[in-house]
Order: C-alpha cells, then structure tokens, then sequence
C-alpha cells in the first residue's frame, strides 16, 4: 500500500485546519464592511420591554453589554438625559461625583446594592432632556444617607450605589459577587423587587444564564460582528415560532428569596454586615385604583407576596431586615404623594428611605465604632 494515502490525507485536514481562521477573519471582515454595527445589547435582550427599558429613544445610550450582568451603565457620563433623570456617573459606572480609590484605614464602607429605586430614577427630576442641569433638587437616598450618617456618627463614612436600572436580584447577586473582593464593603444592603415580579417574558435563568460558559461564550461572540449577526438571525428564527408560554416573572418567588440569601452568604464570607430593605410599591395596581392606566392586574398581588416571603426568609435566617410601611401598597392612596409613578419613589420618598435607612443602620454603625473599625 503507498505511503502517500494516509500523508494526503494529513495534509488534507492540515490544509482545512488552516482555512478555517482565514474563512473566519474574511467573515468577519465583509460583516464590518459590508453591514453596520451591531451592538451585542441588540442581540442579548431579547424580551421587548427590556430591549425598551435599555435601548429605546429615552436612553440616551446610557446602557453598554456586559457579558455577566448583560447590561451595565456607561461609565464617565455627564449631565446626560435619561428618561426625566439627569445622570453623571464615575470612571467605573456607579452614579456617583467622585471616584472610588482604595479604600482607607478606619473608613465604613457602605454599598446599597439596587435596581432603579436604589440609582435614583427621575431623581432629581429633568423635564426638558435639552436642559439636562435645569433639574430640581432631589437625590437619589443612596447619596443623602452619606450626608445624613456622616453628620450623626463621629466616623468617615462613604456610601457607593451599586445600583442600575432593570437588575433583577439575580444581576443583583452577581454583580455584588464580582465587585466585594475589590470593593471592600464592611456593610450591604440590597433593595430588588419589581423586576424580579415583572412578567417581561422569560425568566432571567432563561434569558440571562450565568454559568462559567454561557458568559464567556457571550463574551467570545459580543467581539464579533459577525457571530453577533449570526446570534441574531438565530434568535429571530426561533422568536418567529409561536410560543404557547405566558410571560413569566423575571424571578420566581423561590428563586428570589434564594438570591437574598446567597448575597448574605458573600457578604458573611467576605466579613461584611448585610441587611435587606424590602422593596416598594406604590399601590396595589388594580382597575379601581389606577383606572384606565394599569397594565398587569396581578402585579401588584405579586409584590405582595413575594415581599411576604422574603420578610420571612430573612426572619427565618437572622437577616436584618428594614420595611418602609408608607412605601409599600398596603398604605394606598396615602402613598401617592411620595412616588413619581407606581413604582419609583420621588425625591420625598427617597427622602424617607434615606431616614428610615438611617435609622437601621445606626445600631451597626455604633458597634463598628466601638470595635475601634
């Protein structure tokens, strides 16, 4: 038998390996050439009202692709207009004036870890998106807490908002698991809950898994216009085939209680003190209360519930845990005056979250100050 069968055959496959890069990086190159730039939040957030939330004509391209979180906020941003909200952020994101240095002996580090209650939206409020500085005086609680701690304990206290807007308690967890190590909180809390009973579709373990691969397999593809092409005509594909499913909650009532636990999990680990705040609401959205305007009758039924469970998985496992009762649905229409609308507290609302919160922390604050911290 010749010798030169099974070595044609070996250079054969040798000559396939080595097109297989140059076909790559010709694909590549036509999709740049050839179509527009596709950005990697366009394909990655499928569900129609997230794609709204991070990519309508409101968001002033405040939201880039992460491939953990799937979107993050655009770090560096000044005095941009985002839905009513005037928004500057650092060099790492977070809506704060200064930037994050290492942290310093004897300071308390504090992040409140949220969604857009926690960032602040429409606070302060900028009706006119060509005059972004002409706003009122609110503040998100986040930043007026730091003043008010600041002024009540002999301590140098610092408040990071860790927060961005349509994160569900999932994001929430990953995020805080990404960031702890560098951050060095000594205390947490965590606000999530209408995105978490938000029925936008599929659940987030779904439309955002977060296993080692599916994040660096999002990664690997958001570098390439062309996988990125390819993702989207396969997403629209099978987005084309009716589905019988009803949208679902972001979270499950489970798996929401279970996202707070892991985050006191990291924070123990990492010796941080963490507390819950439960989420607001402002009324029990149902024809009779918001005739004409309300979309999802059983949402508010939702929050009701999972705030219920969450109160009692946090008893049940020694977490601190703080209530706004005039935040909350129960105590409509009396909330009416502290929300913008029937999620997002207004500024007399954060107002009062930064008091309430305040209040919860002090006991912590007394202790660190004891142990000399």
């Amino acid at each position: 038998m010749s010798k030169s069968g099974p070595r044609a055959k070996i250079a054969l496959v040798g000559i396939g390996l080595a097109l297989v890069p140059v076909l790559l990086l010709t694909f590549e190159a036509g999709t740049r050439m050839f179509r527009p730039p596709l950005d990697p939040l366009a394909v990655f957030v499928t569900s129609p009202q997230l794609r709204i939330d991070t990519q309508g004509e409101n968001t002033s391209g405040m939201f880039e692709f992460d491939p953990l979180l799937t979107w993050r906020i655009r770090p560096g941003l000044r005095d941009i207009w985002w839905d009513f909200t005037t928004v500057n952020t650092n060099n790492r994101g977070f809506r704060m004036n200064r930037e994050i240095s290492e942290k310093k002996p004897g300071t308390v580090r504090i992040i409140t870890l949220g969604d857009s209650v926690t960032f602040g939206y429409r606070v302060p409020l900028a009706m006119d998106r060509t005059k972004p500085k002409e706003t009122d005086d609110g503040r998100a609680y986040p930043a007026i807490l730091e003043e008010a701690l600041i002024a009540a304990h002999s301590q140098t206290i610092e408040v990071i908002p860790l927060a961005c807007p349509g994160y569900s308690s999932a994001q929430g967890l990953a995020w805080l698991r990404r960031e702890i190590a560098e951050l060095k909180p000594d205390i947490v809390t965590a606000c999530f809950g209408w995105n978490d009973i938000r029925a936008a579709g599929l659940p987030d373990r779904e439309t955002f898994p977060q296993t080692e691969g599916q994040v660096r397999a999002r990664s690997w593809i958001s570098r390439s216009q062309g996988l990125l092409y390819l993702t989207k005509e396969a997403g629209e594909r099978n987005s084309r085939v009716p589905s019988k499913r009803a949208p679902e909650a972001r979270s499950s009532p489970e798996e929401y209680t279970a996202h707070f636990e892991k985050m006191n999990e990291v924070c123990r680990a990492h010796g941080a003190w963490f507390g819950i705040i439960l989420p607001v609401y402002r009324d029990p959205n149902t024809p009779e209360t918001d005739p004409g305007r309300y979309t999802d009758t059983a949402e508010g039924g939702r929050m009701t519930t999972y705030r219920n469970r969450l109160r009692a998985t946090a008893n049940a496992n020694q977490i601190p845990v703080l209530e706004i009762p005039e935040l909350t649905e129960a105590q409509w229409p009396a909330t009416a005056g502290l929300f913008g609308e029937r999620i997002h507290p207004n500024a007399a609302g954060h107002r009062l979250m930064a008091e309430r919160i305040a209040v919860f922390l002090a006991p912590v604050l007394r202790a660190a100050a004891g142990s000399g911290h």
